[in-house]
């Protein structure tokens, strides 16, 4: 090995750029002058910027010959200079830094061929991820990521041989034993695994997430119960993940779980409420009664669609736009309305009162109206209405109407209450003022006279 054959010689300890006499310094001086001097005579445009495209070809040719030859004269004069053949040249350090890591020119030249790597393989792959991103149509965050998961294998690979080249130092570095968990020593190394291993796993689950979002939409199945039917295949391939993982790492996740047993029985005690959120997560998730894309009421009169059902809360946008987390005992121990469960038809109602003496019938016929106007008002079911009651100041009746988009009926309600005023008001049909009589005793009269 060059390691071998090298660590005797004189200046090894502090590397050969600095056990150098006054004479190959300066040798080593006009070799770069020289090097940069060729370099800027040669270069290509400046001799064949008017000449024709077959001499431009050869003069490019010729430049690129010059500089090669240079090149091989300057490091044939090197190593004389230095005394060192060319493997003992690219293996003898060149300086040891901090006297634990050798810097030598094969070294050198690996970091220059693996940053030169990462360049050309960054734009590869962006290239290649932008056609497929246009190919099947995945978002363009997904893309980044897997960009930057392929940037960052490509960095440990090098990274590996760098590490190996630059000594014990650097290996120790990340050797070195941070904690343990059942007598396996967690080290830097290890860290950096796994956290590379739980990115990679993400994006996967990522890519199959897109994969399978296009095939339900192409098979047209419901996209709420599908996303409930994901949410439960990414817990169970993240499980399966980490179990795996930590076996590879060498924890056994039996002996761990039994380890903890009454670490978690105390946590249980402390954290019963986030507890009751994942088992209640869980129940939503398996009974399907809430699924994503639902318009629901809650007891606290909080109305919204659920746009996420995850493990511990659920996300849901409000008529006013804003996404309420909400812990998911609140769709288990609460009484829950789900607007859109049994069919997407909903029956609504919208109340008025007439004076006494108006035409019922004329009445009937402009509530109906009114509501058949609404473009979201579905005609079959038909809408109807009923004669409620004769009331204390008026003739009350109730107009009912089916919607199939329940997310804005308020404004819809709304919308037809100005609808029935307007027409009201046409027909002279009058909504009453409440009545009260008035009675007066007779011995209020005396007393006023006294």
């Amino acid at each position: 090995m060059i390691d071998s054959l090298i660590t005797e010689m004189p200046g090894y300890s502090e590397g050969w750029l600095l056990s150098l006499n006054p004479g190959q310094y300066l040798q080593l001086f006009l070799m770069i002058l020289v090097l940069v001097l060729a370099w800027y005579f040669t270069r290509p445009e400046k001799f064949s910027a008017r000449a024709s495209e077959i001499r431009k070809i050869f003069l490019i040719t010729l430049a690129w010959v010059i500089r090669g030859i240079v090149i091989i004269g300057l490091a044939l004069w090197a190593f004389n200079v230095l005394g060192l053949n060319i493997r003992e040249f690219f293996g003898t350090p060149v300086v040891i830094i901090t006297k634990e890591i050798p810097v030598s020119p094969f070294f050198i030249l690996t970091l220059i061929v693996g940053v030169y790597l990462v360049v050309v393989f960054n734009k590869l792959i962006k290239r290649l991820v932008s056609k497929a991103a246009r190919k099947w149509r995945f978002d363009r965050n997904i893309g980044k990521q897997l960009r930057r998961f392929a940037m960052l294998m490509l960095v440990i690979l090098i990274g590996n041989i760098w590490l190996k080249l630059a000594g014990s130092f650097m290996l120790d570095l990340f050797n070195d034993k941070l904690f343990a968990i059942n007598k396996v020593a967690i080290t830097p190394g290890i860290l950096v695994y796994t956290l590379f291993i739980l990115y990679g796993v993400a994006i996967g689950i990522r890519l199959i997430e897109v994969i399978y979002t296009r095939h339900v939409l192409s098979k047209g199945l419901n996209m709420g119960q599908s996303k409930t039917v994901f949410q439960l295949l990414k817990y169970a391939l993240w499980v399966v993940a980490i179990i795996l993982l930590l076996d590879s790492i060498g924890i056994n996740i039996t002996v761990l779980v039994a380890s903890s047993a009454a670490l978690l029985v105390g946590l249980g005690f402390g954290i019963q409420g986030l507890f009751n959120d994942y088992i209640s997560g869980l129940v939503v998730l398996f009974e399907g009664l809430i699924k994503v894309g639902d318009v629901v009421e809650i007891e606290s009169e909080l109305i919204g669609r659920v746009m996420d059902v995850g493990l511990r809360t659920s996300k849901i946008l409000t008529r006013d736009n804003i996404i309420m987390i909400v812990p998911n005992h609140n769709f288990v121990g609460d009484k829950v309305i789900n607007w859109s469960y049994n069919e997407p038809r909903t029956r609504f109602n919208v109340d008025v009162g007439v004076a006494y003496g108006s035409d019922v019938r004329l009445v009937e016929k402009l509530l109906i109206e009114s509501a058949l106007e609404q473009e979201e008002v579905i005609n079959e079911p038909k809408p109807f209405v009923l004669f409620r009651d004769f009331g204390n100041s008026s003739l009350d009746f109730r107009l009912f109407f089916w919607v199939e988009e329940v997310f804005y009926v308020e404004l819809l309600k709304s919308k037809i209450r100005f609808s029935i005023d307007a027409k009201f008001r046409e027909n002279d049909v009058v909504i009453p003022f409440p009545q009260r009589d008035l009675h007066l005793k007779s011995g209020w009269e005396g007393s006023m006279d006294k």
